[in-house]
């Protein structure tokens, strides 16, 4: 079966497609499906099928399966032939034949043998060309605007433009168009807790990962205190050597994403990552933790508040405010550190507390009270001490500020609706 690119250019199974008079089998089984082509021969299979279409013949570029090296030859065949830019000969394919799977790293060899000055050189090393993923949701938020008032360039495309899942070339070419030179992963699945979102997560980091070694750029990736969640304690505070210890879903997915960045980092060609361990963040524009704001609805109606006790302690977090967060990630962004660093304040309150100053707070009747939990927790307070010496942050928002901004924000979402 041959899938037409143009009238005259096509891609196939080199087991299904027959060469017949008029149509000349191009083979690229002999280059592989990953990095290592060498230019030379991409070169010669691109100037053969050129030469073939000159020659007025119509080429069906062939590879095992007739997708990834097929189509990447094509589109370096079709730039050539038709003297186009090879960006959009790509997407050209890629249009053409409903196709998405292409390496990336077979696709970048394709490119220095067409067109090697394509990619745009970010030239002013103290302004940062960022790419972030995620920008729209709670913690991405705001990161836009807060980077371009520093003098940085960012791209924040929205989900429906590129899925993280499928689009890796559209991601790999707005990098390379763009001369992006840090890429900043924050986007998750909608929902993180659930067993399938191990897997969409890790293809998702997989992705980036594959588009940053193929580009030589610096990842930025939000982990989270979870990763020490396995511990039990009434206040653990973790530093940077204190072992990852995950317990739930959420929690053994951002360790497994942490280990797949460590292998790229040694294993593939990309700056040295950095790593954000946050403690639970929380602010007015999310409803997370859920329990502040059922506590806070229960509260101004004057409703009992039943909080935990676990086996060995009342649970406790630390709770950083949303802008203490974002300035971390813009801190980490522009520093040129790498590796893992721990961001919270230090502090834990029992959601016991937080339920008294709600009731406080709001001059609530109402009650509080506690059942007991068959299990143990662990309370982890991030030691940020590394990130203030390494990084220059430091958490400013008290606990007891942000919960009277979530209030006041409660009030008004009540009064209006």
């Amino acid at each position: 079966m041959i899938r037409w690119i143009t009238p005259s250019l096509g891609t196939g199974n080199f087991f299904q497609a027959k060469e017949t008079p008029g149509i000349y089998i191009l083979d690229v089984r002999d280059l592989v499906d990953k990095a290592g082509n060498p230019l030379e021969a991409v070169k010669g299979k691109i100037e053969e099928g050129c030469a073939r279409l000159a020659a007025g013949e119509k080429v069906v570029v062939c590879c095992d399966y007739g997708i990834s090296r097929s189509n990447a030859i094509a589109a370096g065949i079709l730039a050539r032939s038709k003297e186009i830019p090879f960006f959009d000969a790509v997407r050209q394919v890629m249009k053409a034949l409903n196709e998405k799977s292409i390496k990336v790293e077979v696709l970048n060899v394709v490119l220095k043998a067409v067109e090697p000055d394509a990619i745009a050189l970010n030239t002013d090393p103290d302004k940062k060309r960022i790419l972030i993923t995620g920008a729209h949701g709670f913690v991405g938020r705001g990161l836009p605007e807060s980077f371009e008032a520093r003098g940085h360039t960012v791209l924040s495309p929205v989900r429906d433009k590129i899925d993280l899942l499928k689009d890796t070339v559209e991601l790999d070419l707005m990098v390379k168009e763009a001369g992006i030179d840090t890429l900043l992963h924050l986007a998750s699945p909608r929902v993180y807790t659930i067993n399938e979102s191990v897997g969409i997560t890790l293809l998702m980091l997989k992705n980036i990962l594959d588009v940053c070694t193929q580009n030589n750029l610096r990842l930025v990736y939000t982990s989270g205190w979870e990763v020490y969640s396995g511990y039990a304690g009434n206040k653990i505070v973790a530093d940077e050597t204190l072992a990852m210890n995950p317990k739930g879903t959420y929690g053994q997915t951002k360790m497994l994403c942490e280990v797949l960045i460590e292998n790229h980092a040694k294993t593939g060609n990309m700056p040295p990552p950095l790593i954000l361990r946050a403690s639970p963040v929380y602010g007015p524009e999310s409803d997370r933790p859920r329990f502040i704001y059922n506590f806070i609805d229960k509260a101004l109606a004057n409703r009992p508040i039943i909080t935990h006790k676990y086996k060995n302690a009342f649970p406790a977090l630390d709770l950083m405010h949303i802008s203490d967060f974002r300035a971390a990630i813009v801190k980490a962004a522009e520093s040129g550190e790498a590796g893992s660093f721990n961001i919270g304040t230090g502090k834990v309150t029992t959601t016991s507390q937080v339920a008294e100053m709600i009731v406080n707070k709001t001059g609530s009747s109402s009650l509080i009270s506690h059942i007991e939990i068959e299990d143990l927790v662990g309370n982890i307070a991030m030691d940020a001490s590394l990130a203030h010496d390494k990084l220059g942050w430091k958490a400013k928002v008290s606990f007891e500020e942000g919960l009277e901004e979530i209030i006041k924000t409660q009030k008004e979402r009540i009064l209006n609706d």
